[in-house]
């Protein structure tokens, strides 16, 4: 099997989750979620590896256009409806589900690596990249939703 399958692999295994772990109408409500700091902030950071030549998807073959895969955007857009959903209400444990994040997104970068579909930085821009991305999104999630709420307690 070509490594060029293994992108559609896993953008499947990402919406199979999703689809199993959220209800449609919390896929609904978050998607717009999930597109703004999952598929915009993915698409902005490879197009800085990509003009950088610092780190960047390959052997995507047809699945892609120019130098973006297909499946990355929507992976990530599929990870962060699922992550906002679960993400729990707690103030102590709503710090710990971002670091959980971010440790399992340095595990799964380095098995992308591994399987030849992924050309990484070094270690510290990795982490300075998803401790930035992962504290950006549930920080921006946590205040969007506070506003939207307050919002349609007022109407």
């Amino acid at each position: 099997m070509s490594v060029y399958f293994m992108h559609l692999i896993k953008l499947s295994i990402f919406l199979l989750a999703l689809i199993v772990l959220v209800p449609r109408a919390e896929i609904r409500r978050l998607a717009v979620y999930g597109i703004t700091f999952g598929s915009m902030y993915d698409v902005i950071g490879l197009t800085i590896g990509h003009l950088t030549n610092v780190f960047r998807w390959i052997n995507f073959g047809p699945f892609g256009y120019g130098y973006l895969p297909i499946d990355s955007p929507i992976s990530w857009c599929a990870f962060y409806i699922m992550y906002f959903y679960l993400l729990p209400k707690h103030k102590p444990l709503v710090y710990v589900f971002p670091v959980s994040g971010i440790v399992m997104s340095m595990i799964y970068s380095r098995v992308l690596v591994n399987l030849g579909m992924f050309i990484e930085p070094n270690f510290l821009l990795r982490l300075a990249n998803f401790t930035f991305w992962f504290s950006l999104a549930t920080w921006g999630y946590l205040k969007l939703n506070k506003y939207i709420e307050a919002k349609h307690r007022v109407c």
